[in-house]
């Protein structure tokens, strides 16, 4: 359940907090006052689109953090994919800033939106008065009666789902064998010259440098041989004693000399050894180098030939050694493939009949369970109706049947919510029939019967009651306080009838400070709910209206005594 919400810099909240309790929890003030911003809110931590105009005027961000417990070891489960302990408590922050940067923390740990829908969509169910509309769609509606069917539909679904996406890979691999046999044998041709191609060629990664520094070598073969010439005259100049050979081993000798007389400076001699080792290092050095500059022609010849080779593959199969290479490969499977095709395509074509089967026995399977349940589920809408001041109405689902070619992963079955709310006349499509308060009774209606089969700890209900009153507001605040028995309820309501139900009462109300609007929470007890309920019933607050708020807040509380 949904422990505490704070609320900081949303519109003109400031600084809010707001502790919620077990059951059914009413939030009431005048109409502006910041009821929907705490639904707003609400709405931040459930992975909705962040809305920078949230922002409160002059601030630089808006934050919302809630703190959770659950026992549900379906939310746990998800906590540890995510790589977070299993913590029954569980802190949601979420932070918008103006320079469009989006904070979401679970637990302090950094989540992406999509991973805080996944945590937040089984511990919170927000109904806003608009959402209702989603129980119009197709999509949504076959979904619903899914869920009534619960444990028993679920893993019928799940096997038809499976054998659908098997069968859609079945049928793109067989597309791949979309030719006849000309075409097949003009592939196999093509394919079997660029193998060859290839192989023959027989280009090894790094082997373009080798080739390309060769043919630099050849390039500037006179250069480099004027270089090693003139190396080896300043090393060695024939024996005419001003080679640095020379000169260094002169060097040495009359350094031999002075230690003689001078032993404390063997240091210098030590290096002049060293470097005379260094120079006839040198010296063979690059004498071997240039032993080996020179190339015959057939070789140079060979190694431009190789280059002029690898630089037409590279036009045909790809930019370097390693993508031809990589195309070589790629270009083998599809040889393969296509000299076994017909053995593919016969294995393909036998395995494809039987997923088709089994998934029409599935469809089957699945459709007669959803029709069972469907008959059922009208059933319990009807009676909920009925109690909600609608005992006219009648429901039922209707259901077409696609084919494999036509359906989606959910099955062959399209169905359709049937409505109509006045005896005498015709069942059509809800979406055609239902006025705003009828919508709301229906979505309470189907709310009502679902509650314990989502699963959802805390259920949120933003002006539900629009376009209710009278004797059916006083059956809706009857189901919203029943769900509040195994839930936590948080309802925004206008209505008095509403409001003496719930367990807990906030009381929402705007105040000027300093020349500023701010929103502002207050927890009321008996006699401030008195007030506000009275003020809900209209008109002036006087003794009367208090009177008759008080036996109202008494019916509520009757109600929890007496269940």
């Amino acid at each position: 359940m949904l422990q505490s919400l704070t609320i900081k810099n949303i519109a003109l909240i400031d600084n809010l907090t707001i502790e919620l309790g077990n059951g059914f929890n009413v939030l009431t003030g005048e109409t502006g006052a910041g009821k929907s911003l705490i639904i707003d809110s609400l709405a931040l931590l459930l992975g909705e689109k962040a809305d920078k105009s949230l922002i409160a005027y002059g601030e630089n961000f808006a934050s919302v953090e809630a703190v959770f417990t659950t026992d549900s070891e379906e939310i746990l489960s998800r906590l540890e994919e995510f790589g977070l302990d299993r913590e029954n408590t569980i802190i949601i922050y979420r932070k918008l800033s103006t320079d469009g940067k989006n904070e979401c923390r679970v637990n302090g740990k950094s989540f992406t939106l999509s991973m805080l829908k996944a945590i937040t969509s089984p511990l919170m169910d927000l109904h806003g008065q608009f959402q209702h509309q989603e129980l119009l769609k197709e999509s949504v509606q076959l979904s619903t009666l899914d869920e009534f069917g619960g444990y028993e539909i679920k893993p019928v679904k799940h096997q038809f789902k499976e054998l659908f996406f098997r069968l859609k890979q079945i049928k793109k691999q067989l597309s791949g064998f979309n030719f006849d046999s000309k075409d097949r044998e003009k592939l196999l041709d093509m394919y079997s010259f660029q193998i060859n191609e290839i192989e023959e060629a027989h280009f090894v990664s790094g082997e373009e440098e080798e080739l390309k520094e060769f043919r630099m070598k050849v390039l500037n073969q006179e250069r480099l041989a004027g270089s090693f010439d003139r190396m080896k005259s300043i090393l060695d100049s024939g024996g005419m004693g001003q080679g640095v050979a020379e000169q260094i081993k002169r060097l040495e000798r009359e350094a031999m000399d002075v230690v003689k007389y001078l032993p404390e400076q063997n240091s210098i001699l030590e290096r002049i050894s060293s470097l005379r080792y260094e120079i006839e290092d040198i010296k063979e050095t690059v004498d071997e180098a240039s032993d080996g500059l020179y190339f015959d022609e057939f070789t140079a010849q060979e190694n431009e030939r190789r280059l002029d080779l690898l630089s037409s593959l590279k036009k045909k199969y790809g930019s370097s050694i390693d993508e031809i290479n990589e195309y070589l490969e790629n270009v083998k499977k599809e040889y393969d493939k296509l000299v076994n095709s017909a053995e593919v395509i016969e294995k393909l074509e036998k395995e494809k009949d039987l997923v088709s089967k089994e998934l029409s026995v599935k469809a089957f399977e699945l459709s007669a369970l959803r029709k069972k349940y469907a008959e059922v589920f009208a059933d319990k809408v009807k009676k909920e109706l009925a109690e909600l001041s609608m005992k006219n109405a009648k429901f039922e689902i209707k259901f077409e049947t696609v084919d494999e070619n036509t359906c989606d992963e959910t099955g062959f079955d399209k169905i359709e919510f049937m409505f109509t709310a006045n005896a005498g006349q015709p069942l059509k499509p809800l979406n055609k029939v239902a006025s705003g308060g009828e919508m709301s009774r229906f979505m309470l209606a189907v709310k009502n019967i679902t509650a314990d089969i989502v699963c959802v700890d805390t259920m949120i209900f933003d002006e539900i009651d629009t376009g209710i009153s009278g004797d059916t507001a006083n059956n809706l605040a009857v189901k919203l306080a029943k769900i509040g028995t195994n839930h936590q309820v948080i309802c925004v309501t206008h209505l008095a009838q509403v409001a003496c139900f719930g367990k807990e009462h906030f009381y929402i109300s705007k105040a000027d400070e300093n020349g500023v609007t701010k929103t502002r929470l207050s927890h009321l007890d008996r006699d401030g709910r008195i007030s506000e309920i009275a003020r809900l019933i209209g008109g002036a607050i006087s003794d009367f209206s208090k009177s008759h708020a008080k036996l109202m807040l008494e019916s509520g509380e009757n109600f929890y005594n007496n269940n």
